[in-house]
C-alpha cells in the first residue's frame, strides 16, 4: 500500500503571486494529465476488445504524452522559486502511482473482460489509495476553499465504495443503502464547492496569480467569468455524476424477497440497466469539462498546449449547459454571511 506523509494544513495563499503562478501553473499540467489518464481508464473499461485493439497505438501515443505533460510540470517547477514543494510532491506522487495503475490495466487490455459485476479486491485497493491522496491533498487548502469541498466529495464518493463493498459483493449484495447516504453527503459538498466559487476569494487570487505576466490584450486571454464559468461546469458533471451513483444505489437498496413479484423485479433489473447505461458518458462528460478548464488555464497562464483529442469523448458535452444538475446548482440560493 502506498504510504502518505501527514501534512501541514493550509500553507496555500501564504506567499507571493509570483510563487503561488509558479505552483498552480505546475500543478495543473499534472491535473490535465491526471485527467487524461481518466479518459484513458473508461476508454479501457466502456469498449470493446476489437475498438481496443484498433485503437492501440492511439493509446501508447497518449501515455508517451502524458510522460511529456509530467516532465513539463517538474521542469516548469523548478525553473522557479519552488515555494509549495510538499503539495506539488505530493501531487506529483499522485500522478504517478495512477500512471502506473493505469499502465498495468492498459498492458492487460486485451484480456476477456470480467462482465459479472463483481468488486474485486485490487479495485477496492485502488480507490482506497486514491481517497488517501484526496486526503492528503485536500489539507494544503483553506477549509472554505472550493477544491477542498471537491476533495471532500471525492473522498465520501470512494467511501460509498470501499466502506460498504467488500470483494466479491455486487452492486445489490453490498450495504446500498449507506452508499446512498454517503453519496448524498458527497452531493452536499459539490453544492458547497459551486457556492464557494463565488463566495470566496481564494479563486480571484489564483487567476490573478495565473495572469500576473500576461498581456490582457492576448487573443487567448481567459477573463475571470469565464475562468469561474469553466470550473462551475466542472462541479456540475461532478455533480450530475453522482446524482445518477445515488439513484443506482438507492435502486439496488430496494427490498425484494420472495414474494417480490417477477414483474417488479424486472422493473428493478431494466432500470439498474438503464442507469448503467448513462455511467459512461456522464464520466466522459466530466473528463472533458476538466481538460477544457485545466487547459484554458495553462493557455491563459502563456503555456503553449496541444488540443489532444479525448479517446473516450461523451456523446454530447454541451448538454450538461442543459442538464439538471447545471440548473439545480446555478439556483441554489446565495448564503447570506454575517
Amino acid at each position: 500500500m502506498y504510504t502518505i506523509l501527514l501534512t501541514e494544513r493550509n500553507i496555500l495563499f501564504t506567499e507571493p503571486p509570483t510563487n503561488l503562478n509558479n505552483y498552480l501553473v505546475s500543478n495543473a499540467y499534472l491535473e490535465y494529465s491526471a485527467f487524461l489518464l481518466s479518459d484513458i481508464e473508461y476508454f479501457l473499461l466502456y469498449t470493446d476488445i476489437p475498438t481496443k485493439a484498433s485503437k492501440f497505438s492511439q493509446v501508447e501515443k497518449r501515455f508517451q504524452d502524458i510522460q511529456e505533460l509530467i516532465l513539463t510540470s517538474r521542469n516548469h517547477y523548478l525553473s522557479s522559486n519552488t515555494a509549495f514543494h510538499k503539495p506539488f510532491k505530493l501531487h506529483f506522487d499522485y500522478l504517478n502511482w495512477f500512471y502506473d495503475v493505469t499502465l498495468k490495466d492498459f498492458n492487460e487490455t486485451l484480456k476477456t473482460p470480467d462482465e459479472s459485476g463483481i468488486f474485486d479486491k485490487e479495485t477496492l485497493d485502488v480507490i482506497e489509495t486514491a481517497s488517501r491522496f484526496f486526503d492528503a491533498l485536500q489539507a494544503y487548502l483553506p477549509m472554505k476553499h472550493n477544491e477542498f469541498f471537491l476533495y471532500e466529495s471525492a473522498k465520501l464518493s470512494s467511501k460509498a465504495f470501499t466502506d460498504c463493498f467488500i470483494a466479491g459483493e455486487t452492486i445489490l449484495s453490498g450495504n446500498t443503502k449507506l452508499s446512498m447516504e454517503l453519496t448524498e453527503s458527497a452531493l452536499d459538498m459539490l453544492e458547497r464547492a459551486y457556492q464557494s466559487v463565488d463566495e470566496e476569494s481564494y479563486r480571484r487570487q489564483e487567476y490573478d496569480a495565473l495572469t500576473i505576466s500576461l498581456n490582457p490584450r492576448s487573443q487567448e486571454y481567459l477573463s475571470f467569468k469565464h475562468y469561474q464559468d469553466l470550473h462551475k461546469i466542472y462541479i456540475a458533471s461532478c455533480y450530475q455524476e453522482n446524482v445518477l451513483l445515488k439513484q443506482l444505489f438507492y435502486v439496488s437498496s430496494l427490498d425484494v424477497d420472495e414474494s417480490t413479484s417477477d414483474e417488479t423485479l424486472d422493473n428493478i433489473g431494466e432500470t439498474i440497466e438503464l442507469i448503467c447505461e448513462k455511467m459512461p458518458d456522464f464520466a466522459a462528460t466530466r473528463n472533458e469539462s476538466a481538460l477544457l478548464m485545466l487547459r484554458s488555464n495553462l493557455i491563459t497562464a502563456g503555456q503553449e498546449m496541444d488540443d489532444l483529442e479525448m479517446l473516450f469523448p461523451p456523446k454530447e458535452f454541451s448538454s450538461i449547459l442543459k442538464s439538471n444538475s447545471y440548473n439545480y446548482l446555478n439556483n441554489l440560493p446565495v448564503k447570506v454571511t454575517h
